[in-house]
């Protein structure tokens, strides 16, 4: 039996990070993020990091100073610059073994997140679930360069999956509707269809589709997606474990709150719709025994030009539920410039509604506003590779 690795239940045993280049400084923004992670999350958690073998020393460095054992709890995978196979199009033959080629980049990104969903055996193997269309970058190599170093397995799928658009809970998974959409036009088949093979592939009861009928029409460029609010839905969804009346808890983005905190001009209103539609929609599911209990977090739309903005998601955060534990990590988005009064009241606000839940708080340092600039946060720069 093959189960998702969870985006929310159990304690996290092992997480993936993809460094994202070679060129690394002393005060590199890729290590202050890592050192977030590492003083933060728990001790025994392991690390299978995939850099440049020319940085390894500086990444257990960090490791070091965030009093981890590189020798336990760091693996690093060397990663090949010039991976055999990224080779996109023979050209030409010029002679013997010699062929003209455009290749495609091999070079991973920071955004662990996404080019894979994770499953777990009954054995315990952890599997990586890729599929045969996703090409951002180098990250279509990513999970084999992990297969070949250690004992995590890939497995290929002719859906159209990315991480970040999929978040899944004990027995069932949500989805993003673009990647209906998506497959419906990819692989000719039925919603039914699709929906049927992706509960084999999860080995789950319930597959939820989250959007809209209708396509988003925003006007201005917020990374939306075609029938989401944001291109992946961990962006503004976050699963909470199961509520005292054994409803399953779900934070949804709040685009009218952010600005009421900050007391500033209200976001445009086919916006902030869009979040509260998708939580009258989730606080009304039910099906099979499966109900929400939805609250609102604040998501904040800022440095907006003339046609496009961005989102300041704590969404995009790292939850564990285990046992009698709840613990949530959110990216902080303040400073101690004397500016950041504002951000600071936003960051109090979202570390008080998860706390009055049950969860212990840890607000994460990391640049976090620069992620979202590039259309993320910290959920997307990790990927749990096991829970227990």
């Amino acid at each position: 039996m093959i189960k998702p690795v969870s985006s929310a239940y159990g304690k996290i045993k092992r997480m993936l990070l993809t460094f994202p280049n070679f060129s690394v400084l002393p005060n590199d923004i890729v290590l202050q993020r890592y050192k977030g992670i590492f003083d933060s999350l728990d001790k025994d958690i392991q690390y299978i990091i995939l850099a440049h073998k020319d940085v390894h020393s500086s990444i257990k460095q960090t490791a070091i100073n965030s009093g981890l054992n590189p020798n336990k709890n760091i693996i690093l995978i060397n990663a090949f610059s010039l991976y055999p196979y990224n080779v996109k199009k023979v050209i030409k033959h010029i002679k013997d073994d010699i062929f003209q080629c455009k290749l495609e980049s091999a070079w991973h990104s920071i955004w662990a997140q996404d080019g894979y969903c994770c499953l777990k055996k009954e054995d315990g193997t952890t599997i990586m679930l890729e599929p045969l269309d996703f090409t951002r970058g180098g990250d279509n190599f990513v999970a084999d360069q992990i297969a070949a170093e250690t004992d995590i397995e890939v497995e290929v799928t002719k859906y159209h999956i990315e991480g970040g658009n999929i978040l899944t809970g004990d027995n069932y998974v949500i989805i993003g509707k673009d990647y209906l959409h998506h497959n419906e036009k990819v692989t000719g088949e039925s919603k039914e269809k699709i929906t049927a093979e992706f509960k084999k592939i999860f080995g789950v009861e319930q597959i939820i589709w989250l959007g809209s009928e209708e396509p988003i029409d925003f006007p201005i460029e917020v990374f939306q997606g075609h029938h989401q609010p944001i291109f992946h839905i961990d962006m503004y969804i976050t699963l909470g474990g199961k509520t005292e009346n054994g409803k399953e808890l779900i934070f949804v983005a709040d685009a009218k709150a952010a600005k009421k905190i900050l007391g500033e001009e209200m976001p445009p209103t086919k916006i902030s719709d869009a979040f509260d539609q998708t939580a009258n929609w989730l606080n009304e599911y039910s099906k099979d025994g499966l109900e929400f209990e939805v609250k609102r977090i604040p998501i904040d739309l800022w440095d907006v030009s003339e046609s496009k903005g961005t989102f300041l998601t704590y969404n995009n955060c790292i939850v564990e539920v285990f046992e009698e534990t709840k613990n949530v990590y959110v990216p902080s988005y303040s400073s101690v410039a004397p500016g950041s009064i504002n951000r600071r009241k936003l960051d109090e606000e979202v570390a008080k509604i998860f706390s009055s839940n049950g969860f212990n708080v840890t607000l994460m340092e990391g640049a976090y506003e620069e992620l979202c600039k590039r259309g993320g946060s910290l959920h997307c720069i990790t990927k749990d590779l096991d829970r227990i």
